[in-house]
């Protein structure tokens, strides 16, 4: 598990209350918190934070944004370039790769750091494929398809998105990860934390009264909050040893979750969940419902998608962020899920190329169970020695603590099974790698949109989600969770991070000025967290749209997809 350290040279808020600048003409008289400014196209860079109420982009040179696309992506992308460098025989070994594939890829990644730092306009993406020629729609009807000028998120995106172009570009290199050995360590530091949580998981997943079951619900969701301060993109890819024991760690850092909607969270899910299997249980489609001997000339029918106004099975969707031991939590608490009969499957909806360094892709998804069910670790930590009163005899030493890896093999065991029988599904989605904000989803992607809607709710992790769902946008720090989503509900949200870029909604009235007079760098070092909750959720009608599977033509009752398989 890396931690993230946020970074000593990102902007202060005292430094972002300076706003003298003899080089910058343009620099408006604005004070953190003050009016709406309206930035002209034609604008310098202006040397403040980012407003409120607008997005984050890399022209306010006082906000996280700008330091991020300055400082942060360069040292990013120099590191792709020192692996490439210096694992070069490892690499040409198992990719089947020639000296010429890696000189070519770091080639091209110095180019795009070189105009990523001196802000050039957006080169088009060159590979034949249907994503990418999207993604040349999306740079051709960008406002500013510059760097710095640009919504962050955008060009974030796009740098990662560039540098998968130079692996597809690269005939031996195609399916190179640069940030494989990043995410492969970080899961080898976090084995003694992960033994722990697994100890305490087994403990969690018989069946058990309604308070206890909430009580555990919590900690696993306080579990997968403090989880997500592991960020390589945040620490520059630096990694760092894991956190002794995570489960001290929530009670450690209680003051530390801004908002906590853990307890609401854990009742609404609950409570859908059942009314949800109470309504499938009951539906014509399940099998159940039909009559004993009752027979039926057509094929058996999965119910089509686009027709269905229930799911099949009560499902919890996560979006996932980090890999590694991050990741591990997140599974922790799905197998509780299952495990307590609250839901029947979870989908988990992961990367499909590498992103943002540490974020989930398939391989990862494999890699942490597959290895997680293979564990073998053992540690022993001695007992801390008791004082002795004068005059009295030592007591007898008491047994050393034993750590070891058994739970964890149990539990990784136990995912396997969950992915051959589909209660796991892994999801990877090309809008996950898109410079959409979600509000928009249903306009680019209506068709995940709606595969969303059959979830009994959302959880979104980390940092870059959170960003999407507020839009990227800086808005006021009391506004609610729920209006900040602009109307995004496709089922019940949940959205946990730990903080890390200078954007937050949701806190208690004076709490945002409290907190930058304790500490300066509040809002980009992940000590802070929330766990927020919107339990609106947008109707699930039978679409408008023809099911995904035949785009435009549909087979009605003979659809062969939907038919069940003999």
């Amino acid at each position: 598990m890396q931690i993230s350290s946020g970074s000593s040279q990102s902007p202060s808020v005292q430094e972002q209350t300076s706003h003298q600048d003899e080089n910058d003409s343009t620099t408006p008289e604005f004070i953190y918190g003050g009016p709406f400014i309206q930035v002209e196209k034609d604008a310098k860079f202006l040397n403040t934070v980012t407003p409120f109420n607008m997005q984050l982009q890399g022209t306010f040179k006082k906000s996280f944004a700008y330091y991020s696309l300055k400082e942060r992506l360069p040292i990013i992308l120099t590191k792709v370039i020192d692996y490439l460098s210096r694992e070069s025989s490892k690499i040409k070994s198992s990719h089947n790769a020639s000296d010429e594939d890696i000189r070519g890829l770091i080639q091209y990644i110095t180019k795009l750091k070189n105009d990523l730092v001196t802000n050039k306009k957006y080169d088009l993406l060159t590979v034949d494929t249907p994503e990418a020629k999207k993604w040349n729609q999306w740079i051709f009807n960008a406002e500013s398809p510059y760097y710095f000028t640009n919504i962050w998120v955008f060009s974030e995106c796009y740098v990662y998105r560039r540098l998968r172009e130079g692996c597809e570009l690269s005939k031996g290199l195609r399916f190179f990860d640069p940030f494989d050995e990043q995410k492969d360590n970080s899961f080898k530091n976090s084995l003694e934390p992960m033994c722990l949580v697994a100890d305490k998981l087994v403990t969690m997943l018989p069946a058990s009264d309604k308070d206890k079951r909430k009580q555990d619900f919590i900690t696993l969701l306080k579990l997968c909050l403090w989880s997500n301060k592991c960020d390589l993109s945040l620490s520059n890819g630096e990694e760092t040893r894991a956190i002794m024991d995570p489960l001290q760690m929530i009670v450690d850092l209680k003051d530390k979750v801004l908002v906590d909607d853990s307890a609401k969270i854990c009742d609404t899910v609950c409570t859908k969940a059942e009314s949800m299997s109470k309504a499938i249980e009951g539906s014509p489609e399940a099998p159940e419902a039909k009559q004993e001997g009752e027979t039926s000339e057509a094929p058996p029918q999965i119910p089509c998608p686009a027709k269905m106004i229930l799911p099949q099975a009560v499902t919890f969707d996560i979006i996932c962020d980090n890999a590694g031991y991050e990741l591990f939590t997140d599974l922790c608490l799905a197998h509780f899920l299952i495990s307590q009969n609250i839901v029947k499957k979870v989908r988990f909806h992961v990367k499909k190329i590498p992103w943002f360094v540490s974020d989930v892709t398939p391989r990862d998804f494999r890699y942490v169970i597959n290895s997680c069910a293979a564990a073998s670790f053992s540690r022993e930590i001695p007992p801390e020695p008791k004082p002795v009163a004068e005059g009295e005899a030592p007591s007898e030493p008491e047994p050393p603590i034993v750590i070891r890896s058994d739970n964890l093999r149990q539990l990784g065991e136990t995912w396997e099974k969950y992915i051959d029988d589909g209660s796991f599904v892994v999801m990877s989605d090309d809008f996950w790698t898109s410079p959409h904000v979600y509000r928009d989803m249903k306009k680019y992607e209506p068709n995940l949109y709606r595969k969303l809607q059959f979830a009994v709710a959302l959880l979104f992790k980390g940092d870059l989600n959170y960003r999407k769902l507020l839009c990227e946008k800086n808005c006021i720090p009391t506004v609610g969770f729920e209006p900040s989503l602009q109307g995004f509900i496709p089922a019940p949200i949940v959205a946990i991070r730990t903080i890390k870029t200078q954007l937050v909604c949701g806190l208690p009235k004076g709490k945002w000025e409290q907190l930058n007079k304790i500490d300066e760098k509040w809002m980009v070092n992940a000590e802070y967290g929330t766990i927020q909750f919107c339990p609106k959720a947008e109707p699930l009608k039978v679409s408008d749209r023809p099911c995904a599977d035949y785009g435009d033509t549909c087979f009605g009752e003979v659809c062969p997809t939907h038919a069940v398989p003999k």
